[in-house]
């Protein structure tokens, strides 16, 4: 805690959702240390340059990151606050993620326009999706749905399913938890039917390595069993050398002092969907993220 006012800048995008996470976290920081001013700077990414072209066709990792992250090399801002799922598995060199705050529900949700859950929507129904995972996913499990592309924020997707483009959408539980949207999900898709996005629901906190006074005054927002699961998620996706653009998703949880890992990953070479789940310590959260990986991949080359 510092005794004197003081002034950190936080770079963020501009969408809704990121506006009101940032804002989250500067509150949080400034109820944490009396006197600690933050200033929220917006930074157009390229993923927000792009909303109407399809991810995949984007073709760069870290689209809604990159800009963040260098205005932070060049020192524009202190630090990046950013949805820890759009964060590619290797930072920039100079970069860390100095704080990981509780994470809100991981898992996704289908909003429709009838109530219809998933197993109820009828043959030919329209389900938009951004996510090459959540496409895959649907694909491979309900392959009587229409499945389309579906860009925007999350305001402008809300609006385009209450247009009628779409029968049903769907979107990560956090989003529209932290914009108070909640009563708007139909239902809640458990990680068996459709997992995770690695980082789903948690924030990360970017900062420069070797901003020791920065990173200590995030601090304050740290919660390790959050940190601990997404590192292994994390390491999941490293081992298998993928981006956003990649079908692959994994969700861990702790229990006790121990972990469980599921990872999924749709193989190109084997055609179909390889799902792993290893359990272990706490402590080995990223050993276990790789052996998952590791799994998956052996279950492809076959």
């Amino acid at each position: 805690m510092r005794n004197q006012t003081h002034t950190l800048t936080l770079g963020t995008r501009g969408s809704l959702l990121a506006r009101t996470q940032s804002g989250w976290v500067a509150s949080k920081l400034s109820e944490a240390h009396p006197g600690l001013v933050v200033a929220i700077k917006v930074i157009q990414t390229t993923g927000d340059m792009n909303r109407e072209v399809p991810f995949s066709a984007v073709g760069t990792k870290g689209m809604f990151v990159k800009e963040i992250e260098q205005a932070l090399l060049e020192g524009e801002i202190d630090f990046g606050v950013h949805s820890l799922k759009d964060m590619p598995s290797e930072l920039p060199e100079g970069l860390e993620i100095g704080c990981t705050p509780m994470r809100e529900n991981p898992f996704d949700a289908l909003l429709s326009r009838n109530g219809l859950t998933l197993d109820q929507l009828p043959s030919g129904a329209v389900v938009g999706t951004s996510s090459v995972r959540r496409q895959t996913i649907l694909k491979h499990g309900y392959p009587h749905l229409l499945i389309q592309e579906l860009r925007g924020n999350l305001d402008t997707r809300w609006k385009k399913l209450q247009d009628g483009q779409y029968d049903a959408i769907i979107l990560a539980c956090a989003g529209l938890n932290r914009l108070g949207w909640g009563d708007r999900i139909t239902s809640e898709l458990s990680f068996e039917t459709m997992m995770p996005a690695a980082g789903q629901g948690a924030l990360a906190i970017e900062n420069r390595i070797g901003d020791d006074a920065t990173r200590e005054l995030l601090r304050a927002l740290h919660d390790e069993n959050s940190a601990s699961c997404v590192a292994a998620e994390r390491a999941f996706l490293a081992e298998l050398g993928s981006g956003c653009s990649v079908p692959a998703g994994a969700f861990a949880q702790i229990k006790g002092d121990r972990m469980e890992v599921h990872g999924l990953f749709y193989s190109q070479i084997a055609y179909r969907m390889c799902i792993s789940k290893v359990e272990g310590l706490v402590s080995d959260a990223v050993e276990l993220g790789r052996r998952t990986a590791e799994q998956c991949l052996a279950q492809g080359e076959n």
